[in-house]
């Protein structure tokens, strides 16, 4: 009896390791459609469509926070130990960064198109065009973090 719970152990380790590893391409998926609808957004702002830059930008916000609780915290969480045991490795480094600054990118995020709510007039923009800036970069920045993590983890996409 004892042999077969190791080996039940064992192939749901096996098995959670592809899971991982799905979620992951899943995930690397998802954010490089996320630098394709920002760039399809920045478009839509310098032809003066306001409302919908504000609108594929609220997609972009939200998708990427379902991304964040689904995928990334359970990622994180799931690292703690690594994290803890190797504190100045270059791999915990690497997640460490990404996942402060992607928080505080969502953050921002959240609080922009929030404070915005979908409003068609320019005014209310214009105040938060620096702050728009400076959450794109960081979540930009965070991004290749992301993407260096994955590389260390699971090799090239």
């Amino acid at each position: 009896m004892k042999l077969f719970i190791r080996k039940k152990s064992r192939s749901k380790a096996v098995r959670s390791s592809m899971d991982s590893f799905a979620l992951a391409q899943i995930n690397l998926g998802l954010q490089v459609f996320l630098v394709f609808l920002l760039l399809a957004s920045f478009v839509l702002k310098k032809r003066g469509r306001f409302f919908l830059h504000g609108g594929s930008m609220l997609v972009a916000v939200i998708l990427n926070a379902v991304s964040f609780v689904l995928v990334m915290g359970p990622s994180l969480r799931d690292k703690r130990t690594l994290i803890a045991d190797f504190p100045l490795s270059r791999l915990p480094m690497v997640i460490v960064v990404h996942a402060i600054l992607g928080s505080i990118a969502e953050i921002l995020g959240i609080w922009v198109v929030v404070s915005w709510r979908l409003r068609s007039g320019t005014q209310h923009c214009a105040r938060k065009r620096k702050l728009m800036r400076v959450t794109f970069v960081l979540w930009l920045i965070a991004l290749l973090l992301g993407i260096l993590a994955y590389y260390y983890l699971w090799g090239m996409p």
